[in-house]
Order: C-alpha cells, then sequence, then structure tokens
C-alpha cells in the first residue's frame, strides 16, 4: 500500500468513527461494507462529497454479482442506513436524496 493509499483510508476511515451514535452492531456492520465499498470502487475522500451516482454504483456492484454476497433487501438497507449517516453526522451533514421507491422506474430497469 502506498503512502498516498494509505493517507486515503485513514481519512476516509475517519469519517465512519460512529462511537457517539450509538449505533447497534448490525448496522455497524453495514457502515463497514459500505467503507470497503468506496475505498476499493471509488476515488472518493470525503464523505460531504458524495453523490446519489455513487450509491447507485453500490447497487449495481451487488446486482452484478447477483445478489450473492448481500441480498437485495439488506443492499437498500445499506443504503437507507447509510444515507440517514450522512445526514445525521454533524462533520458530514450531507444530504443525498435518492429515490428507491418504484416509482424511479429507469434506476429499477438498469439492474
Amino acid at each position: 500500500m502506498t503512502l498516498q493509499e494509505r493517507s486515503r483510508f485513514d481519512v476516509l476511515q475517519s469519517q465512519f468513527k460512529v462511537d457517539d451514535l450509538g449505533i447497534p452492531s448490525k448496522k455497524q456492520e453495514s457502515l463497514d461494507r459500505m467503507f470497503h465499498f468506496l475505498y476499493e470502487y471509488s476515488d472518493l475522500l470525503y464523505l460531504s462529497f458524495i453523490r446519489e451516482e455513487v450509491l447507485i454504483q453500490y447497487l449495481h456492484y451487488h446486482a452484478k454479482k447477483h445478489f450473492k454476497i448481500l441480498p437485495f433487501c439488506e443492499v437498500v438497507k445499506d443504503i437507507k442506513f447509510f444515507t440517514w449517516f450522512l445526514k445525521n453526522r454533524k462533520e458530514i451533514n450531507c444530504v443525498v436524496n435518492l429515490d428507491l421507491t418504484l416509482l424511479h422506474v429507469d434506476l429499477w430497469k438498469e439492474l
């Protein structure tokens, strides 16, 4: 791991600290999955710059794996919890408006 990669890892990981939020372990696992996805499959450094396209990529990633790693409903729960986390983390305070309803037909057709 290069110095540049290590620093990106550390910066990204530091934004996932949740000690003050009292998050249950199941939700922590959800954040861990999201962290690993963002680190491995995006070039994102700061969570405050995340956009809905990255969350759609997370959905596509699991769809390409035929939801064998994680069932579809868990992927959607991960995304919903992560958007809650982004909104409620005072250091980030980022609102991502991703429509996961059936009204977003184009997204579901892509999958």
